[in-house]
């Protein structure tokens, strides 16, 4: 017998028809085109005619209901065309016992809960592991060994590494994290991050974010349009935009590399084994060569060359007592 899949909306929900609402990055139509290998339309002959309701129905499922009742017969998304007339009576929903059915917003809800169900045996046995409470993508790559906990997103064409832990609040968008990584409560969207790395608690990698081996994004640690050197740590508190940094270098707490002058967005270079203390302004465009060192506080607006160091500061002026003065 043929199957054929037929697009039919029930109900709309902002503006998008049900049968194409998301389900974790793919739709009902999608998902039944794929899972029962239909034909699209109505089709002739000897053949059942599914509305996209359906998103997990499995061939085996389907066929097992239709050899369970002889002749035509109509049910709840779909009929079924056999020699002789239809059945007087439709088969009600309860009965027709082909799984989670989408003809209603209250439906939409528990679909996503099946969905998410559904997402993680796939997964799982591809050899991840996908704790209950999380939502990964039908088209996402989970590595071996990966682990998603409880309460993390995985959303898109994402790919996780071998190994990699995804931590609990992680939101995770049409990313790449490579193998042996660990990404607590962070929000990644299209940002890539290399092996060995740790990125989090709250991090914020924005796109053209390019995280190489070894780093350390550490927690309110925000990286945009920027390509980060193997084992450079960027331990807190900091904000990298539109720069390009060199490879084992430590970006200290507090550091700003202020990108925008009110009309352009100027880019900042900083080499290999450099060291920016806490607290310093990188006002782009700035380059700093190979082993410069920068120290806390400081506001740099020239170019520094190869192992130069730098201070910005104002020195102190102390006046004994001189605070009453003020309170």
């Amino acid at each position: 017998m043929k199957i054929y899949l037929t697009e039919k909306s029930y109900f709309t929900f902002r503006g998008v028809e049900s049968h194409r609402l998301d389900i974790l990055g793919s739709c009902a139509y999608e998902l039944m085109k794929e899972n029962l290998g239909a034909s699209e339309g109505e089709g002739e002959g000897e053949r059942v005619v599914l509305e996209p309701v359906y998103p997990f129905l499995t061939k085996e499922t389907l066929f097992a209901f239709l050899e369970e009742r002889e002749g035509s017969f109509r049910f709840p998304g779909g009929y079924v065309v056999r020699e002789g007339t239809f059945l007087s009576e439709t088969i009600t929903r309860k009965a027709a016992s082909l799984g989670q059915g989408l003809f209603s917003l209250s439906d939409y809800a528990q679909v996503l809960s099946e969905a998410e169900r559904e997402s993680a045996k796939r997964h799982i046995a591809a050899g991840a592991l996908v704790e209950e409470g999380a939502q990964v993508s039908f088209s996402a790559k989970l590595g071996e060994g990966v682990i998603v906990r409880k309460g993390a997103k995985i959303s898109g064409h994402s790919t996780i590494g071998k190994n990699t832990v995804i931590g609990a609040g992680s939101e995770i968008t049409e990313s790449e994290i490579g193998e042996e990584c660990i990404v607590t409560g962070s929000t990644l969207l299209r940002a890539r991050v290399g092996r060995r790395c740790t990125v989090g608690p709250n991090a914020y990698l924005r796109p053209g974010a390019e995280v190489g081996d070894g780093c350390r994004i550490g927690d309110f640690v925000e990286i945009k349009n920027a390509k980060i050197g193997a084992e450079t740590k960027i331990a807190h508190l900091a904000y990298v935009g539109d720069a390009e940094v060199g490879s084992k270098v430590n970006i200290g707490c507090g550091v700003v590399f202020v990108n925008y002058d009110g009309r352009i967005k100027h880019k900042t270079v900083v080499g290999d084994r450099c060291f920016i203390g806490s607290n310093c302004n990188l006002i782009a465009p700035v380059t700093l060569g190979d082993g410069c060192f920068l120290a806390a506080g400081t506001t740099l607006t020239k170019d520094l060359k190869e192992d130069d160091f730098c201070v910005g500061r104002s020195r102190e002026f102390i006046k004994p007592s001189g605070a009453k003065k003020y309170r």
